[in-house]
């Protein structure tokens, strides 16, 4: 049988790694800044669509959209470069080496589109090695609308030289399906449940279900390579 898929697009946080540390401490440290208390939770719940989105979320929460807009810049430059500090606390998900590994083996073109910061970005991927295995690394530096805006998909997919019919995205959250699903590409839903609980968990898998896309526990990740291989247009 003809292969149908080229090239396989992750997203970053949450799908290839466990950056919840990162994420949690540099967003509650930026937004103490300015007198803004926030709980892990309420971070997750708003994870997802870059810096920006979750920044000014809980500055206009806060402090009224004048003021939000007045600091949102800043407030969003303190969150990126304190977790790109703190990208040592970021660690690979089980098995990723292996799928990234058996992926660039079988051919594969595999590439990145995170909403995540360029610089807190390639920091992780250096840090934990498997930067090598991409061709192409987009973060929310190089689009102007965020997931689940499927620009970045649209982009990963031109600067790769491929169709976006042949191409599988990889994520772990609503964004990540929405984005893939607005332009009709691939996907499968990394269930890793770290931004991700309860019932907005069950309800993501139930979405991705509905749709025909395939699911795959955190323990199973290495399990996209076989659905790559032998994926079939419905």
């Amino acid at each position: 049988m003809n292969r149908q898929i080229d090239a396989v697009i992750f997203d970053l946080d949450g799908t290839l790694v466990d950056s919840q540390p990162a994420v949690l401490r540099a967003t509650q440290e930026a937004l103490a800044r300015f007198d803004i208390s926030v709980s892990d939770q309420e971070v997750r719940e708003r994870f997802g669509g870059g810096s920006r989105n979750i920044m000014s979320y809980f500055l206009v929460r806060e402090l009224g959209e004048g003021k939000a807009n007045q600091h949102i810049d800043e407030a969003v430059e303190a969150k990126n470069s304190l977790q790109t500090e703190y990208s040592s606390d970021v660690a690979l998900l089980p098995g990723v080496d292996k799928l990234l590994a058996q992926l660039k083996q079988d051919g594969f073109q595999l590439g990145i589109a995170t909403m995540g910061a360029g610089a807190t970005a390639r920091r992780v991927l250096s840090r934990k090695r498997i930067d090598a295995y991409f061709a192409r690394v987009l973060t929310v530096d190089d689009v102007t609308k965020p997931k689940p805006d499927p620009e970045i998909l649209e982009r990963a997919t031109e600067l790769l030289g491929v169709e976006i019919s042949r191409s599988m995205y990889v994520g772990d959250s609503g964004h990540d399906l929405g984005a893939a699903a607005a332009i009709d590409m691939p996907f499968v839903l990394a269930d890793t449940g770290l931004f991700m609980d309860g019932t907005r968990r069950i309800d993501l898998r139930e979405q991705a279900q509905s749709i025909g896309y395939p699911v795959v526990e955190i323990d199973d990740l290495e399990s996209i390579t076989a659905i790559a291989k032998n994926y079939s247009p419905s």
